[in-house]
């Protein structure tokens, strides 16, 4: 798994990855590249509620920033329809939402491999023989 901090991914309110990490998120791919598996990108919030017009609800946004990265994704890789996109808005914080630096640790984009560990060990194992 790696976890993008939302705060540097996105500006506030934002569902447009930052430039700077449209680098990091090609790396991603090329190691997923080759690696098989579904992929599974989880978008969380904090729990202040987003007053928007475009998002109704801090769900819809960590599901759109989510899809954001998702699409990023499936750009680099080779079976784009292995990367799947969920938002879980602020359930699952990691600490409590009890200030300006948590709420900000809570806002993050997960990326996850799903794959069998079995197939996944002979894999790597190959990629380190070079094969």
């Amino acid at each position: 798994m790696v976890t993008l901090k939302g705060d540097g991914l996105f500006t506030s309110a934002s569902t447009e990855v930052r430039g700077r990490y449209e680098a990091v998120i090609q790396r991603i791919a090329a190691a997923m590249n080759n690696v098989s598996g579904k992929i599974l990108v989880i978008g969380y919030s904090d729990n202040v509620p987003i007053r928007s017009a475009r998002f109704a609800s801090n769900y819809e946004l960590s599901l759109a920033r989510a899809q954001s990265v998702q699409t990023l994704l499936q750009q680099q890789l080779a079976q784009p329809a292995r990367v799947k996109a969920e938002g879980r808005g602020e359930s699952h914080p990691l600490v409590p939402n009890t200030s300006a630096e948590n709420r900000a640790r809570n806002r993050r984009v997960e990326i996850t491999l799903l794959v069998a560990p079995d197939a996944t060990q002979s894999e790597i194992n190959g990629l380190a023989r070079g094969n």
